[in-house]
């Protein structure tokens, strides 16, 4: 007799791209489909995508159609996984509970420090962001760094579910001189991509990239020196063929979770220089695969050492790949596997 599949809603919107969607993709892709049948989103102002998942197709008007592809998750899974705190109503967690289903969310960003970017801002304060945790039953970090720094009040597993990458995706390709500097995100205040603009002006020898859009994009062109070269928005596959000429990645921000860039670029063979501010030394190892800077200085005399000194970059970037082999999603499905199984 064949074991029932555990039904579980992704409650993300596959086809369309920020990190959480893509996220909830790469699941539907390697969860074992012979124990999982998945369940998810998609929206219909973006291109359709091939997913192993059920999809429920959003219509206009999107406010409407959302919830109810949010209602139809809920009602065909045995268990819910809702990653996008802010992309649905609270009632639809209550009701997902009444039903009888499990349910689990990831916490992929800071929570708590105020001065910092952080869920506490985006929920508004301390209460509304414990009340729309409480009801769930199963918490989860990204990394350890955000379970030992969620001091608000609302309670996480001790149980680090770590996201993955699609290694396949990129050419692991080694990195020998350092030519060409890449910097990836939004381009808003919190990204701080104005400090990406100041390191052009200190190495104009140095090709400098910036991979994304946003509301300061016309500022920051502005602002620009000719070494920068603004690059919009790319999809994945466009990502992967422009990281063949890439060397170096920076990121700016100093409030993260687990950057999902860092190992993208890190499967392509690009090393990744970021601050220290929100625990990366959980998963780099200072100028082994990557390095861990204090302050801008530290991350200027870096890149110095790396144009003066070729064997740096060249380990760095051979350290880089293997840290993205140990976080390719077919490994790191295993862990979710066992964690969706075992949900209270």
């Amino acid at each position: 007799m064949h074991k029932k599949k555990i039904k579980i809603f992704l409650g993300g919107y596959i086809n369309y791209t920020n990190a959480q969607n893509l996220n909830c993709l790469a699941l539907a892709k390697h969860l074992d489909s012979s124990r999982f049948t998945t369940y998810a989103l998609s929206v219909y102002f973006s291109p359709k995508m091939k997913s192993q998942a059920i999809l429920f197709n959003c219509f206009y008007p999107f406010r409407i159609s959302s919830v109810l592809g949010f209602l139809w998750g809920v009602i065909k899974c045995d268990i819910a996984y809702f990653p996008k705190h802010r992309s649905h109503p609270n009632w639809i967690i209550y009701i997902a509970i009444f039903l009888g289903k499990k349910v689990f969310t990831t916490i992929e960003n800071n929570m708590c420090d105020l001065e910092k970017e952080s869920m506490l801002n985006s929920f508004g304060g301390k209460s509304n962001l414990v009340n729309y945790f409480q009801c769930i039953p199963n918490i989860f970090g990204i990394t350890q760094y955000i379970i030992d720094n969620a001091n608000c009040g609302v309670r996480l597993e001790n149980k680090v579910l770590y996201l993955g990458v699609e290694s396949d995706l990129y050419s692991q390709k080694v990195k020998k001189k350092l030519k060409s500097i890449v910097c990836i995100g939004n381009l808003n205040k919190r990204k701080r991509v104005w400090e990406f603009l100041e390191l052009a002006k200190k190495f104009p020898n140095i090709n400098f990239n910036i991979i994304g859009d946003g509301i300061d994009r016309k500022l920051l062109e502005d602002k620009a020196t000719k070494n920068v070269t603004f690059l919009g928005h790319l999809n994945q596959q466009e990502l992967a063929s422009k990281f063949n000429e890439m060397d170096l990645n920076v990121l700016h921000s100093i409030s993260e979770g687990f950057p999902k860039v860092i190992l993208e670029t890190a499967a392509a063979g690009i090393p990744s220089i970021v601050y220290s501010d929100y625990g990366a030394s959980e998963w780099i190892v200072n100028n082994e695969n990557g390095f861990v800077v204090n302050d801008f200085k530290q991350l200027t005399t870096t890149i110095k050492g790396l144009i003066d000194n070729d064997n740096s970059l060249l380990r760095n970037s051979e350290g880089a790949i293997l840290m993205a082999k140990k976080f390719d999603w077919k490994i790191v499905i295993r862990e979710w596997e066992k964690v969706i199984c075992n949900l209270r």
